[in-house]
């Protein structure tokens, strides 16, 4: 959370500077301040933080920190800092707020399970959907997304590090976190988007919100969202006290004014908005052909403005998808590639067989030649019984997708494509689980190949090879994929 943290470095810089004022002066606004309702310094809390001079949970305290923010709000509003709050100033924190609030449009709604209401910026365009754990709400033009879930059995702890570790298994930056007895928050950005999340402890599980959005998008001013959600739901768990929603009136309309002009030929059409660029991601493939088909997973080339593929310390190549599966999650693509090295696909393999992935995973962190990781088939089902996938203990991450999962003799038995939501697990178990992946079948992809049109060759079980040996052969064959 960029935005989040530049406040804060920005409001503890600036605190020493604007609290320069004498302690008569703290004296009087403190004592205007403690003269108003508990219930009105939350809300004007509320409103400050709307305005983005508050970053913090709101209490009715006063403190040195509200006394600077007030300041400084006045400074920027060519008022005079007194740091006194009267009913004037909350009119202007209010009006200067007013068109955030009307966009954000929150609605204090409850977990379907727990009860608890929670603020959700409705007015943004949010469709809301139910999930396993409670109801999540996704903006359709992709702005941000919601999650309000409830995990029976986690606690803080666990939560806290599961959390953590699955922001830093994506190559996250953590920019602010804290952890308490019965809560935790964190904020953090992701590649181009940032994350905040807060969990309470809540009988014998956690209940939690985990609000993403792309940090292009500055003038939603979601930083403010986060913190205002962060206080509905501590307010929600009786952790502290909180305030009706704001509700600023709609701006009067302006007299419209008639100026008599000579006709004027009629303006152009304006040119249609610029579709909003593919944020890069990638993954990895390999080739299964000596035509230089390549397989991946179909979610690897999703919504691709440009796909390409790279060989080994060669420049990208165009690619073309060619077969898109997206229940089976696999996708084909034709490339002018004449491989060294195309996979052979068997069908059959055991419960227990050493297993080895080979892909470019978190591409921007990790070695840029490719990552080789081994394991075994642990379970030859993925998901409650999913006959599709094989589960697998050799470890993956963010960018694996795509990559072959090769037997010991270099055959490919599967196509990497997802692992356990560890985050989600250990706050639902109450434990952290590890090494736990999947791949779809050989025998799903080679049916998927034949119904595209697309040849490949079969392998049968041969004579293991040396680690070292296998690493190379994958390299040979695995490509990675840039989508644009």
């Amino acid at each position: 959370m960029r935005a989040l943290a530049a406040i804060v470095i920005f409001i503890l810089s600036a605190a020493p500077a604007l609290a320069q004022g004498s302690a008569a002066a703290y004296a009087r606004a403190q004592a205007a301040y403690e003269r108003l309702a508990p219930d009105d310094r939350i809300g004007f809390k509320i409103l400050l933080t709307g305005a983005g001079y508050w970053v913090v949970v709101p209490t009715p305290d006063f403190s040195p920190k509200l006394f600077d923010a007030v300041a400084r709000f006045q400074v920027d509003h060519g008022l005079a800092p007194t740091g006194v709050v009267d009913a004037a100033l909350v009119e202007a924190v209010e009006t200067s707020a007013a068109p955030l609030w009307r966009l954000w449009g929150f609605r204090a709604l409850a977990h379907p399970q727990r009860g608890r209401r929670i603020w959700i910026p409705m007015g943004l365009g949010l469709v809301a959907r139910d999930d396993a754990y409670g109801t999540a709400w996704s903006d359709p033009a992709g702005r941000l997304e919601i999650l309000y879930e409830y995990f029976p059995k986690a606690t803080v702890g666990v939560g806290f590090e599961a959390s953590l570790a699955s922001l830093l298994s994506k190559g996250g930056v953590i920019h602010y976190k804290a952890r308490k007895p019965d809560f935790f928050a964190i904020s953090a950005s992701v590649g181009a988007l940032d994350k905040y999340s807060r969990c309470q402890q809540d009988g014998a599980g956690l209940l939690c919100f985990f609000l993403t959005w792309r940090t292009e998008e500055k003038a939603l001013h979601i930083e403010r969202v986060a913190m205002l959600m962060s206080g509905s739901l501590a307010a929600a768990m009786g952790d502290a006290p909180f305030a009706a929603i704001p509700q600023p009136a709609e701006p009067a309309p302006r007299a419209e004014i008639v100026v008599a002009r000579p006709p004027q030929a009629k303006p152009a059409e304006p040119a249609p908005p610029e579709a909003k660029p593919h944020g890069a991601s990638s993954g990895s493939g390999f080739f299964v052909n000596a035509d230089g088909y390549v397989l991946t997973n179909a979610h690897v080339v999703e919504d691709c403005g440009r796909l390409r593929v790279f060989r080994q310390k060669e420049a990208g190549q165009d690619a073309a998808v060619v077969a898109r599966d997206e229940r089976n999650d696999l996708a084909a693509l034709r490339t002018s590639l004449k491989p060294e090295r195309f996979a052979a696909l068997r069908g059959k393999i055991r419960l227990g067989e050493g297993v080895a992935v080979f892909g470019f995973p978190l591409s921007t962190l990790l070695a840029s030649s490719g990552n080789f990781t081994l394991g075994n088939v642990t379970a030859l089902a993925g998901v409650v019984d999913d006959s599709r996938y094989l589960q697998i203990s050799a470890p993956v991450q963010p960018g694996n997708s795509g990559g072959p999962l090769l037997d010991q003799a270099g055959n490919v038995v599967g196509v990497v494509s997802s692992k356990l939501d560890a985050l989600k697990v250990a706050v639902s178990i109450g434990d952290l689980p590890q090494n736990v992946a999947f791949a779809i079948k050989a025998t799903v992809a080679q049916s998927f190949l034949q119904s595209a049109g697309v040849d490949y060759a079969e392998g049968t079980a041969s004579g293991a090879m040396a680690p070292p040996d296998l690493a190379d052969a994958a390299k040979a064959m695995v490509v990675f994929i840039l989508c644009e």
